[in-house]
């Protein structure tokens, strides 16, 4: 099964639509946690393709992860405010024939801790979900927006509650604890694109929870930090010509 997981709440109900639209003909089932919401929309209820739910708490986006996938399925994390092309599952999959998804978690949206300059400055290296890409390229942390993993590998609510509202570094350490691999995938300028209005951008997590810096953001970021794995923002090409990984 091929499950898409997604967390919203009212303020994105005008967007909302519009990436259902273009997710659901591509995937067996969307997942949509709902925080905030009274009732379940009739468009959304009406769709046997589609389980969502109303959480007693706001678990933020930590709502793509309170539903518990099979562990052969492939999972689909995602946003509210993106339009997903008609080929962006079965593109994004494709890449498991050579990344296999056991060992690696694949997305659009990736940072990287690298050296900025000769003197070994480090810096974070940034692929952003609508920019081309030209190399599939390891990175220390994906956006939840746009991964894909396999059921399995994919971390448990209770694993992420605490880090709701920056779940992408819980999500990276997960993986990197884990042994797994995290990379961006290769594409075109304008392949994914935002349906963000400029009246929504400040309710996103970005100027709600990430530019207030919380205690416990920091303390997560520190932590994962400590714990960089090694060949960030190294292309994958070169990475399997040092034998580094396997063909």
């Amino acid at each position: 099964m091929i499950r898409a997981h997604l967390a919203t709440f009212p303020p994105r109900a005008g967007i909302l639509m519009q990436t259902v639209a273009s997710i659901l003909p591509q995937v067996d089932r969307l997942c949509i946690c709902l925080n905030g919401y009274d009732r379940i929309p009739d468009a959304l209820a009406a769709d046997d393709r589609i389980e969502a739910m109303i959480p007693d708490r706001d678990l933020k986006d930590a709502g793509k992860f309170a539903f518990r996938p099979a562990d052969d399925n492939m999972v689909f994390t995602i946003d509210d405010d993106i339009f997903y092309p008609p080929d962006y599952v079965s593109r994004t999959m494709a890449f498991f024939d050579d990344l296999p998804a056991d060992r690696n978690v694949l997305g659009f949206l990736g940072n990287a801790w690298v050296a900025k300059d000769d003197k070994g400055q480090h810096g974070w290296k940034n692929w952003m979900f609508h920019k081309r890409a030209p190399h599939m390229v390891k990175v220390d942390i994906l956006g939840t927006g746009t991964t894909c993993q396999l059921g399995r590998n994919m971390p448990r609510l209770d694993q992420i509650e605490d880090a709701k509202g920056f779940v992408d570094l819980r999500h990276a350490r997960h993986h990197a604890q884990a042994g797994r691999w995290m990379w961006v995938v290769p594409r075109q300028n304008g392949y994914l694109t935002s349906t963000m209005t400029g009246d929504l951008e400040k309710t996103g997590l970005f100027h709600t929870v990430n530019l207030a810096r919380p205690p416990a953001m920091v303390a997560e970021l520190r932590a994962l930090m400590a714990e960089l794995g090694p060949h960030s923002g190294e292309q994958l090409a070169r990475l399997r010509a040092a034998g580094l990984v396997a063909s």
